[in-house]
């Protein structure tokens, strides 16, 4: 595996990790991506007949005629995988903008463990006492405190603060003044970094199994990069770092729907030497084939089943 991008034209692979990308309206890279994810994660569903089975189950029964694909897909699966599939723009905050996509991949990776997800600083303190073994008695004092759940309310912690305290010297031992303290400065002290986050990254997959990875899939990263060179920049380090902080146990896979030489094409000389430094750390490369969009619209969301088919006939009959 690795950080790979995918468009139309081709999919980058680095050689720490990888990353994919996908192109062009029509051709599936979100369906692919999607159907990716279930595999790499090997989740379970249930078939036509509601056995459950397990998603590379699913390839077999004539599906691949190819042995060897086939043979691929079981060893994909044959370690765990944490998978975080997301659509970039939709996760994206308006209180992004010093660094929106380390900002994004942060929030998800917080929300994946059950840390919260719009207040960094309540997750990373959530990451502390879980670190120290300590996070569940912090949510049994602050409801026994508040007579709120941590979860639902967590989100407003600046009207429990008094809770808050008394839980985290509870769960920490510490004094209610040190309590205090440590509340106070936690916002204003803390700060992320791509190195911090990977660092992050790495101690969640050094808890689990040693062959245990984690991929990160990232929707219509393309779109939302456009031709700001500085969210490339942001993108090819959080890439590079992954893969040498996690020693190849992390991965990135994008998809865009810009075909990649056609945004090389259009960009300034300066831009363009700054996007292909990001395409160099990602050297395998994949091909979807694109569909007209009459062809999307007229079989993907207008087709109709054979009953429901003779049904609107005799509608237009009448």
């Amino acid at each position: 595996m690795g950080n790979q991008q995918i468009t139309r034209a081709e999919s980058l692979r680095s050689p720490a990790g990888g990353c994919d990308s996908l192109n062009s309206y029509g051709s599936g890279k979100s369906h692919f991506l999607k159907a990716l994810s279930y595999l790499l994660a090997n989740i379970k569903a249930e078939d036509a007949d509601g056995h459950e089975r397990c998603a590379a189950d699913f390839f077999d029964e004539n599906k691949l005629h190819d042995p060897m694909i086939r043979a691929d897909i079981a060893k994909a699966v044959q370690e765990p995988a944490d998978v975080i599939l997301f659509n970039i723009d939709s996760k994206a905050s308006s209180n992004d903008a010093g660094n929106p996509i380390l900002n994004v991949f942060l929030r998800v990776f917080n929300e994946y463990q059950g840390f919260s997800g719009d207040h960094p600083h309540i997750a990373h303190m959530e990451r502390h006492l879980a670190q120290r073994g300590v996070l569940e008695r912090f949510k049994t004092a602050f409801q026994e405190s508040s007579g709120m759940v941590w979860e639902e309310e967590r989100d407003g912690y600046q009207f429990y603060q008094d809770d808050i305290e008394e839980a985290i010297s509870q769960a920490l031992e510490l004094s209610p003044e040190a309590a205090h303290r440590w509340f106070e400065q936690s916002e204003e002290a803390f700060s992320v970094s791509v190195e911090n986050f990977c660092r992050w990254v790495n101690e969640y997959l050094n808890d689990q199994s040693p062959t245990r990875r984690m991929v990160f899939m990232v929707d219509e990263v393309g779109q939302f990069i456009g031709s700001n060179t500085r969210l490339m920049l942001t993108l090819q380090t959080l890439t590079e770092n992954l893969g040498t902080i996690c020693g190849g146990r992390a991965w990135i896979v994008v998809t865009s729907q810009a075909d990649m030489d056609a945004v090389l094409g259009e960009m300034t000389a300066a831009k363009a030497n700054d996007f292909s430094k990001i395409a160099g750390r990602f050297k395998t490369r994949l091909s979807l084939s694109s569909s007209n969009s009459d062809e999307v619209i007229r079989r993907r969301l207008l087709a109709k089943t054979p009953a429901a088919r003779e049904e609107l006939s005799g509608v237009f009959a009448d």
